[in-house]
């Protein structure tokens, strides 16, 4: 399956526990990287920021923070992302398997 867009990815990764939004207002300069680092230290959940100083735009962060997290974007495609990098690694494998 995958994902159409990143909004979906954020929307999925929320509804299965893994995003928190930050509704407060935060500075883009260093305040949201510091939480950035402290939620990444502790293996916590992707980041929402909906409102940055100076910004109409929201950002996400620690999407790929732990590998369970990934595992869990990618768990649609993740096999046969596998079966890619394997044909890549050794390209007469799939000669062999036919």
């Amino acid at each position: 399956m995958g994902y159409s867009s990143l909004a979906a990815c954020v929307a999925d990764l929320e509804q299965n526990g893994h995003l928190v939004r930050i509704k407060e207002e935060v500075d883009p300069y260093l305040e949201m990287a510091a939480i950035h680092m402290r939620v990444y230290d502790v293996h916590g959940p992707a980041l929402y920021f909906e409102n940055i100083k100076g910004s109409k735009f929201p950002a996400v962060s620690n999407l790929f923070g732990t590998l369970d997290r990934s595992r869990f974007m990618f768990r649609d495609s993740l096999d046969h992302v596998k079966k890619l990098v394997d044909v890549k690694m050794n390209p007469m494998s799939v000669l062999k398997n036919h």
